[in-house]
């Protein structure tokens, strides 16, 4: 990047970044390729290390977010949009954000050849095109997921453990964590209808455990490692219920935090703060029967001390989620400002608990409290490698967050790029139907949409590769079925860097397994579709032009004229159809270079128009015609019985037609890979309209 450095009137300095920029261009790519390095199942650790030398690794899009810190503004505009996402769903991100950026880049790559208005209003027709067919929930990649059937439920949350490889998880312990956490969700959801929606996970890491097996409990587990069991068995017995009171600050004093803090005057040390604080506390505990205390943060050990000489159970440092847990299952109102102690005191709101217990979980002490009508339970993970503790944590809570998600909704998405390469052939199919309209509308060159239309097959089908475990550089070894246009896993047939499908159905087409990528879709499926073939899972772009040739051309030969501007439309296209020389080649930018016959043009000419002369011809004796089955439908009114009869005879095979050929998605006993379809949905509009958004800046300057 090319920057001038301006030291005058507090200016530190001002940067000059053109998207166009070369520079600019390398900073994106590498910036996607740091996101995309974290992505899928392939995707690994980044190593980060900061300027005082301290290194840590990132694992997803937060932590990358969180630890690195980016300057350009468009990156930043990126960040947002994953921050944006994380914060909304849970899930994606990463996604999000590789979208954007990839797309973006092949944009400002298309300016190359292309002027950055009609890039422009192409991308921004398909986009348009692209979320109105996801809002109505395509049956080809949308279904909907029963929560009643836990193989369903449990195949569903592997997807998502299963594309975080960095876990390091095996098969057996994926399965295990799976089942647990749709079991600790399901214990969290309440008996009856709340207001307040859906009850708490707890998530609680143990650290040095000799097993990776996860474990559910009923209630808040909070690590207790000085607790005494014959403590707990004395505070308990004989007791039904525990009122319990909630801070969300540190009870102890802190140098330059309290100092501001007043009761009866200005508090300057520890000692005094404790003087102050402890006579009060122990008169409200006593007058409102308090049996625990929690907090937050750190409590003073003095107090501490005092409080369970007297009888009291402190539990401290439970963290931002282990509170919340506690205030959603006790009912209670925190109290998080001590400026007048004695008026927050008077009016807190306490909590109550119905049972508190010891557990001994791998010889490590722990306290579970719960309550009888309470809807938090509490997931616990054990995993051996600090690491890996953070991310685990994350993604424990992203299955949590797409189950209540799908529990709302119901609806999944097919997973492992079938999504992808349904977007990329829908796009080609919706070009090549709306080319003309395109071409009229926006007054562009065919090369010109077709070129937009194969970068955004490209970036999709880049993206479908990789979650599917293979590779963007051998497309060879995919292919997509024409009826669901899922991807498969096919023969490799690739021959000297060659791509040998193009235009043909070749039998190196079929695929060398029984299920598509996500496992929707079986060969069974497929097969009863007569019309159904199988495609290459290509972007280029000779490909998509030969494609709208052929089918623009069987078209033309399908259609029956109606009126003149019809038959002349269909005449037309037959002409250029049929005046495509047969050594027409590929030109450097892989799309057909036509060469057409002026002489052979003029013949066709003459010939259409004597057919549209004859065809007017037999238009009026199909007038005719049709004035004679007039009189003849009058004359069967009569017998309407037998009408009924015809039309229900007639109706029946066409309801069986329209049936068969529908193409509807069916969860079956395999497992499968899927989605949460409002997330995944969610993060291709945020990639899409920020991709939009971002091309439009075109030049910019922006201040470091």
């Amino acid at each position: 990047m090319s920057g001038v450095r301006i030291e005058q009137e507090r200016v530190s300095g001002v940067w000059c970044h053109s998207l166009r920029d070369p520079a600019f261009l390398s900073m994106l790519r590498r910036y996607r390729k740091l996101l995309l390095s974290a992505y899928g199942p392939k995707g690994g650790s980044i190593l980060i290390s900061n300027s005082a030398g301290r290194e840590s690794l990132a694992f997803s899009s937060n932590e990358i977010i969180q630890q690195l810190s980016f300057f350009h503004p468009c990156v930043k505009y990126i960040n947002a949009l994953i921050s944006a996402q994380n914060a909304a769903c849970g899930l994606h991100g990463l996604y999000t954000g590789i979208l954007c950026a990839r797309l973006l880049e092949e944009a400002l790559l298309c300016e190359d050849d292309t002027p950055h208005h009609v890039i422009l209003e192409v991308t921004e027709w398909i986009i348009s095109e692209v979320l109105t067919c996801l809002v109505d929930s395509p049956e080809e990649v949308v279904t909907d997921l029963d929560i009643g059937n836990m193989h369903q439920v449990t195949s569903f949350v592997k997807t998502i453990l299963g594309a975080k490889n960095c876990l390091d998880l095996s098969k057996y312990e994926i399965t295990d964590l799976s089942l647990n956490i749709v079991k600790a969700f399901l214990r969290s959801i309440p008996h009856e209808y709340s207001s307040s929606g859906f009850g708490h996970v707890n998530i609680v890491t143990q650290d040095e455990s000799a097993t990776s097996e996860s474990k559910v409990f009923d209630g808040v587990l909070y690590r207790a490692p000085d607790i005494c069991p014959q403590k707990i068995k004395k505070l308990t017995e004989g007791r039904e219920e525990f009122n319990i009171v909630v801070f969300t600050i540190p009870l102890t004093f802190e140098e330059g935090e309290n100092e501001t803090v007043h009761w009866r005057g200005s508090l300057a040390k520890d000692a005094a703060f404790i003087d102050v604080f402890l006579p009060c506390l122990l008169s409200f505990l006593r007058k409102r029967n308090v049996s625990i205390l929690v907090s937050q943060k750190p409590v003073n050990p003095v107090i501490i001390f005092e409080l369970e000489r007297k009888g009291y159970l402190v539990l401290e440092r439970l963290g931002t989620a282990s509170t919340q847990a506690i205030v959603k299952i006790s009912g209670c109102q925190p109290i998080s400002n001590i400026t007048n102690l004695q008026l927050e005191m008077n009016n807190a709101v306490l909590g109550r608990l119905t049972s508190v217990e010891c557990v001994s979980i791998n010889e490590k002490n722990y306290l579970l409290l719960d309550h009888v009508e309470g809807c938090v339970s509490s997931l616990l993970l054990c995993k051996t490698s600090p690491s890996t503790e953070s991310t685990l944590k994350e993604t424990a809570e992203s299955c949590l967050a797409a189950l209540r998600m799908v529990v709302v909704d119901g609806k999944i998405v097919a997973g492992g790029g079938c999504l992808e390469a349904w977007l990329a052939m829908k796009i080609s199919h919706l070009v090549s139907n709306n080319l003309d309209q395109l071409i009229s509308v926006i007054e562009i060159s065919p090369h010109h949409v077709l070129k937009v239309t194969s970068m955004f097959m490209k970036v999709l089908l880049d993206l479908a590769f990789r979650p599917g475990g293979g590779s963007s550089t051998v497309k060879t070894d995919w292919c997509t079925d024409s009826t669901f246009q899922h991807l498969w896993q096919s023969h490799s047939a690739a021959s000297n860097g060659e791509n040998p499908y193009c235009g043909t159905d070749d039998l190196s087409l079929q695929p060398a397994v029984c299920h598509c990528v996500c496992g929707l879709i079986g060969k069974d499926t497929v097969n009863p579709f007569p019309s159904n073939h199988w495609q290459p899972a290509d972007f280029h772009p000779s490909c998509i032009t030969r494609r709208s040739l052929s089918t623009s051309c069987v078209a033309s030969e399908k259609q029956v004229p109606t009126d003149k501007t019809a038959k002349g439309g269909n005449s037309q296209s037959r002409i250029m159809s049929t005046a495509i020389n047969s050594d027409s080649v590929v030109d450097e930018f892989g799309f057909l270079s036509i060469e057409l016959d002026v002489d052979s043009l003029e013949e066709k000419v003459d010939t259409i128009e004597e057919d549209v002369d004859s065809l007017e011809k037999t238009g009026n004796s199909l007038e005719e015609e049709g004035d004679s089955l007039e009189g003849r439908l009058e004359s069967l009114e009569d017998d309407a019985d037998s009408l009924e009869d015809v039309l229900d005879k007639g109706a029946e095979p066409a309801l069986e037609k329209s049936v068969n050929t529908k193409a509807k998605l069916k969860i079956k006993g395999q497992d499968i890979l899927c989605d949460s379809f409002p997330a995944k949905y969610n993060a291709i509009r945020l990639a899409l309209e920020g991709f939009s958004h971002l091309f439009k800046i075109g030049d910019c300057v922006f201040d470091k």
